[in-house]
């Protein structure tokens, strides 16, 4: 996937369960370790699966090293509005008293929509910050980070938070909020620096959803999806053929046997089974779409740690 990590911003979601943070951290270590980039890892919503991945104290907003020139912080879409609107009003007081008010703060969140946007102008403020701390369209010099790795929620609110700058367009017509939509809208446009990397799973309803995401992705917001990981993949049973067209022998001794011996034959039955049901919907993935799909086998343990993601990125280097 040496293609993709060329990009300057990787936007990684999925529906909920499938993976999308062990992706994204295998991503986020296969460009680093791999190619010597610079990465960042920016967790949407608060969330701290970084840090329990790679087993660092919390990233926080602030961020923090988790691994040679991997680094990783969460995007709190409190903390991204707090930084923005005291930046574009210049006045923490002024802040605090409007924008912090019980009454003011669901609006500027339910009705228009601001922490989405807020949290992607915080993607655009990461892609575009130099090495000397300044940032913007006007910034000169080396980059900070080579590449964002953006580990997204889950479908439906990525698509939202995917629409929001040209929602925003839409409704603010000029101002401030309008620029600020567009400059993040163009970053999104923009296939030489921003794609989308969906997950899913070998199974109906994930590749439903995988299916949903496509095709909105290719209408209404407009971006690169760059590929498709199909995650967990359950193994196949036999290494080799001959070792397959000898199972109808291996299962009629088996149950012939009885006890431990049957047990283990329907055992290998459940996981060719499962197997078969995987390769249907990968199947049916790619017959759809004419993005890249990479499978990414089953691992061992559900407990991922260090050690887990390494084996995930060299599997996404592998497939380079």
């Amino acid at each position: 996937m040496y293609g993709l990590t060329d990009k300057r911003v990787v936007f990684v979601f999925g529906k909920g369960g499938v993976g999308k943070s062990a992706i994204s951290a295998a991503l986020g270590l296969a460009a680093a370790q791999e190619r010597g980039r610079k990465v960042l890892i920016a967790e949407m919503n608060g969330a701290e699966s970084m840090s329990t991945l790679f087993g660092t104290p919390p990233v926080g907003y602030a961020g923090r090293p988790l691994r040679g020139r991997l680094h990783g912080m969460t995007i709190s879409p409190g903390a991204a509005t707090e930084e923005y609107l005291v930046r574009m009003l210049r006045f923490r007081l002024l802040y605090e008293t409007v924008f912090r008010n019980r009454f003011i703060a669901p609006l500027m969140d339910g009705v228009l929509g601001l922490s989405d946007l807020i949290s992607m102008g915080k993607v655009l403020d990461l892609e575009w910050t130099r090495d000397d701390g300044s940032f913007g369209p006007e910034a000169q010099g080396p980059h900070r980070w080579d590449l964002v790795v953006v580990d997204g929620p889950a479908t439906g609110h990525g698509l939202s938070m995917l629409r929001s700058p040209q929602s925003m367009m839409d409704l603010a017509k000029v101002g401030p909020l309008f620029q600020n939509a567009r400059d993040i809208r163009d970053l999104v446009a923009d296939r030489s620096r921003f794609a989308v990397v969906l997950v899913t799973l070998a199974e109906d309803m994930p590749v439903s959803e995988c299916l949903q995401a496509v095709e909105a992705l290719g209408g209404d917001v407009d971006v690169e999806i760059a590929a498709i990981v199909v995650n967990s993949v359950p193994p196949p049973l036999f290494e080799d053929k001959e070792a397959e067209a000898l199972w109808s022998d291996i299962r009629e001794a088996g149950v012939l046997l009885g006890g431990r011996a049957a047990r283990a034959i329907n055992d290998g039955e459940r996981t060719l089974a499962e197997r078969r049901r995987a390769e249907a919907q990968v199947a049916r993935l790619r017959a759809a779409v004419d993005v890249p799909v990479f499978e990414i086998p089953r691992l061992p343990t559900r407990d991922l740690a260090t050690p887990e993601i390494e084996v995930l990125a060299g599997a996404l280097g592998a497939t380079a």
